[in-house]
């Protein structure tokens, strides 16, 4: 029985490779009502997703995760075989016969790290999706995750957490700006937890109506990731706490390493770990995503990943259930 919930968007990512700086094209041509031609040094095309991206993690981190989101008819040509070749439950994932296709995202990535990216919803707007409530054994789910989607999905979903009593956590993504006030309010309310990066944790506060410490009394924790500057947790009850990244010398492509550092840190959080330790596993799977040029091509076992976050920061680690 699956122990974690993810709502969330079922993607195919078209990946560019931009060999330079945005910002030296920048400075070097300037920007005229954003029209802007960039070769790219490589393209390829792969399986995405906030929501499935983060059901990879968790499937990695040896944590059962049922998805739930609505595919288009292109989800049959090789997306459902990926899954379930690695031992994801794809029964929730309904297929939408009047899409051909699933939400798209065009991400292009310069040599920094920084990316432009732009997304079509696709099916990931059909009304097919089956609500938390219709889940076979949904009793059995200890934890919930809203991965980006518009919000009247979200607010849907949410509210249907909210009545089983399953706590869940907030991840509004970049489409924030486009919540009303309302609607923001609402999402926080019924969750437990929130996980914004920092351009969104501005965007948060200012549609809030509310400063930090308002926000802080109405969940548990607050996450803001901040790219290769690792990411701060906000507790009401505790001190602010930084955690750093896990450098490495093989860094490949940053995209979807958000979404690997939500997994590692809901594994930690459905294990009972204390909140510093949680970022420190999210901070660790990030770092296994960006050494792969692909956001569900990351491998290893959880014997691995324990030796790693050893040498990273000098505790022992167990994910097992206690």
């Amino acid at each position: 029985m699956a122990e974690i919930l993810v709502c969330g968007s079922v993607a195919i990512d078209v990946i560019g490779k931009y060999s330079g700086r945005f910002g030296d094209y920048e400075k070097r041509y300037g920007l005229t009502n954003l029209n802007v031609s960039l070769q790219l040094a490589s393209l390829d095309f792969s399986f995405g997703g906030c929501g499935l991206n983060i059901t990879w993690g968790l499937n990695q981190l040896g944590v059962s995760v049922l998805p739930v989101s609505v595919a288009g008819t292109n989800f049959a040509d090789s997306y459902r075989s990926h899954l379930q070749e690695s031992g994801i439950d794809t029964r929730y994932i309904a297929v939408d016969e009047n899409y051909d296709h699933c939400a798209l995202a065009v991400i292009l990535t310069d040599n920094e790290g920084n990316q432009l990216t732009a997304f079509h919803s696709g099916a990931s707007v059909s009304p097919i999706r089956v609500l938390p409530r219709n889940i076979e054994a949904i009793e059995k789910v200890k934890l919930a995750l809203l991965a980006p989607e518009d919000a009247p999905i979200m607010l849907r979903q949410a509210r249907d957490l909210a009545d089983l009593s399953i706590p869940f956590m907030f991840d509004p993504g970049q489409g924030l700006a486009e919540f009303s006030s309302a609607e923001v309010n609402e999402l926080i309310d019924l969750a437990s937890y929130i996980v914004v990066n920092a351009h969104e944790w501005e965007i948060l506060l200012q549609l809030s109506g509310q400063d930090e410490k308002q926000l802080l009394s109405r969940v548990e924790f607050i996450i803001v990731t901040r790219g290769r500057n690792g990411s701060s947790i906000y507790s009401g009850t505790q001190e602010q706490i930084q955690v750093p990244v896990v450098e490495t010398d093989s860094p490949l492509d940053p995209t979807g390493c958000g979404d690997a550092y939500r997994a590692g840190y809901l594994a930690g959080l459905l294990r009972n770990k204390d909140i510093a330790t949680c970022g420190r596993i999210g901070s660790l799977t990030a770092t296994c995503n960006l050494e792969c040029a692909q956001t569900q091509q990351y491998q290893f076992t959880l014997d691995e990943f324990y030796a790693r976050y050893e040498m990273a920061f000098g505790d022992q680690l167990t994910l097992s259930v206690q």
